[in-house]
């Protein structure tokens, strides 16, 4: 079973591509060629260089075109990206890489924009791993970068360093994309978010020109959270090998057990909520016992009997992440990894020789492991689980003492919210 499983697994994995769908959209060439297309969405996070179309959805083949060829594209009714030769400021927001200087470091660089408002007043973005920029433009001001830098000052008097940051975007605004209904306390309050600033730009151009067509990103993908009630049954081997005392080498029976628990889960809000990570948490209870016969050697007693306890009681914790195909609209498969951790949980394993009731007992903490599954969701309430779970070492406290505990899962789900 487990090797079917890893096997369904990879077979998933080759398919995640293919569920992402191409959607119509168009592209401008550099000499001003439209051409209306299918173009396949990735619900960029980071700003493209490049993008996947076909000329017809039913087409086997896509075709690819760059930044270096395409002047615009865009998804129909939803996400337009403009190619611009501009200056960029790519001062690093994280504290190990900040600068000392306010002033930002400019480059010219050949990029998309992402257009996010548009009217009189045009706002843009751009976002790659490290970085998020906001552009604009007005009918007088040609497109130029929002200046945002964060920077390390230090401070003579006291001796210490302190992170500043110079929001001369404000005063961009204030100069430039300012009308008769916004104050200049509706500026201050404006953080260096896309919310806020779409917001802005939306005021700003209905109140300017209310008569003009207005556009906004149509966002079809947002960030979503559930909570879900998971029971689960446990089908569970363990396997003991002490190398200090082959005695108290063991292979406990195969046993179901069940487990209960909740998962918290964020549905990420990009790549077509394709992506979410979960937590969950769940309480299980594994007991087992076992009685087996050790070759003595001898004769007169060829046999020694043994009877081997196995406690293992624990909160068991995945962390994990999970990618969701798509069937039809009510319907989708998932596959998921997960790294498994236990909360305060310690094993214990006990033997004792039967003959001389000799006892002797392991206690330890317990190592984590990892999780690997395949599922199938139905209309965002009900979901169903198979879920592999690598061995995990609960004598992790014993040098020369080696527990195998593995499981498959059977996690069922409902959702709450």
């Amino acid at each position: 079973m487990k090797k079917l499983l890893l096997s369904t697994l990879l077979l998933c994995c080759t398919f995640i591509n293919a569920q992402i769908s191409f959607e119509k959209g168009y592209f401008i060439s550099n000499d001003g060629t439209k051409t209306e297309c299918f173009i396949k969405n990735l619900d960029w996070k980071n700003t493209p260089k490049d993008f996947k179309y076909k000329t017809d959805p039913n087409e086997k083949e896509f075709k690819t075109e760059n930044i270096s060829n395409i002047q615009e594209f865009g998804i129909t009714n939803e996400t337009t990206f403009k190619r611009f030769k501009i200056k960029i400021d790519r001062s690093s927001n994280e504290l190990k890489q900040m600068r000392t200087q306010k002033d930002p470091i400019w480059s010219e660089e050949v990029i998309f924009l992402r257009v996010l408002a548009k009217g009189d007043a045009t706002l843009y973005s751009y976002s790659d791993e490290s970085i998020t920029r906001y552009f604009y433009e007005t009918k007088t001001i040609p497109t130029e970068q929002f200046i945002n830098v964060k920077y390390i000052e230090s401070d003579n008097n006291e001796g210490a360093e302190k992170v500043i940051e110079s929001n001369e975007y404000k005063n961009q605004l204030f100069r430039n994309v300012k009308s008769d209904n916004i104050t200049e306390n509706d500026i201050q309050k404006l953080t260096y978010k896309k919310a806020d600033l779409v917001k802005y730009f939306n005021k700003y151009n209905n109140a300017v020109n209310p008569n003009a067509v207005q556009k906004t990103e149509e966002s079809t993908t947002k960030g979503a959270f559930h909570l879900k009630i998971v029971p689960a049954a446990s089908f569970v081997s363990l396997s003991a090998d002490n190398g200090g005392n082959p005695n108290y080498n063991v292979d406990f029976d195969s046993k179901t057990i069940f487990k209960i628990g909740f998962e918290a889960e964020y549905v990420l809000p990009y790549n077509k909520n394709k992506w979410s990570i979960f937590a969950n948490p769940s309480y299980q209870k594994y007991e087992n016992e076992k009685t087996y016969l050790v070759p003595t050697g001898f004769i007169s007693i060829p046999d020694k009997e043994y009877k081997a306890k196995a406690n293992y009681n624990t909160i068991q914790i995945p962390l994990g992440i999970r990618h969701y195909m798509f069937l039809n609209e009510k319907s989708k498969l998932f596959i998921n990894a997960a790294y498994v951790i236990d909360l305060g949980a310690k094993a214990t394993i006990t033997y004792t020789e039967v003959a001389t009731n000799t006892v002797n007992e392991f206690k330890s903490n317990t190592g984590a492991n990892f999780a690997f599954g395949l599922g199938y969701n139905f209309k965002d309430k009900f979901s169903g689980e198979l879920r592999l779970n690598t061995k995990k070492q609960l004598m992790r406290d014993y040098l020369n003492y080696t527990t195998n505990y593995s499981s498959i899962d059977f996690v069922l789900a409902y959702t709450i919210f």
